[in-house]
């Protein structure tokens, strides 16, 4: 088990319900995008043999391996932004995950971009949790879930009880998966 660091909201069975819930909805993707993983990334909780996983975090530790669970997959960790890092998987074909979502600008590249809004387009699976007591993530929320031609599966607001949290805005929690439109019925 990593340590977690500074970021305490890491290290509760809490941060694990949002990891598992995250890896439940990812089961039917190919591939597995992370962003935002910082010490915490999302590969130990898959359960699925998916092709790759590839977690990006500028705080993150450089890592690849080829293999997950004694099954063949090429996962990276990737100590950058998101921004610095080319995405070159088939539409329809991986899953987007963004646990504690807090996206911040990399120089004058706004976080929310043409280059997120293609990954988040093109996934086969949206999965986003934050907190709503941190403003950043609130204000581009709605520009994430509200992508034309992706509708909302699941939704689920959640109070984390964690002592490490609990009496900070992030024991409150909001996490969404989204798929297109046509994928849903």
């Amino acid at each position: 088990m990593q340590i977690h660091g500074h970021l305490p909201h890491l290290s509760g069975v809490g941060s694990d319900a949002r990891q598992v819930l995250a890896a439940h909805f990812l089961r039917d993707c190919d591939h597995v995008v992370e962003i935002g993983s910082h010490s915490r990334p999302i590969l130990s909780f898959l359960t699925h043999a998916p092709s790759s996983v590839m977690s990006v975090d500028p705080k993150s530790v450089a890592y690849e391996s080829f293999e997950l669970n004694g099954k063949p997959c090429h996962v990276r960790h990737i100590p950058k932004k998101f921004q610095e890092v080319e995405f070159d998987y088939q539409p329809g074909t991986y899953g987007l995950v963004m646990l504690g979502y807090s996206l911040k600008s990399f120089g004058a590249r706004d976080p929310l971009g043409e280059m997120l809004f293609s990954l988040i387009d093109n996934a086969k699976t949206v999965i986003v949790d934050y907190t709503p007591g941190l403003e950043r993530a609130v204000s581009q929320i709605p520009a994430v879930i509200e992508r034309p031609g992706l509708e909302t599966v699941c939704k689920l607001e959640m109070r984390l009880f964690d002592p490490e949290i609990t009496d900070t805005p992030f024991a409150e929690r909001r996490f969404h998966v989204l798929k297109p439109v046509h994928q849903s019925s």
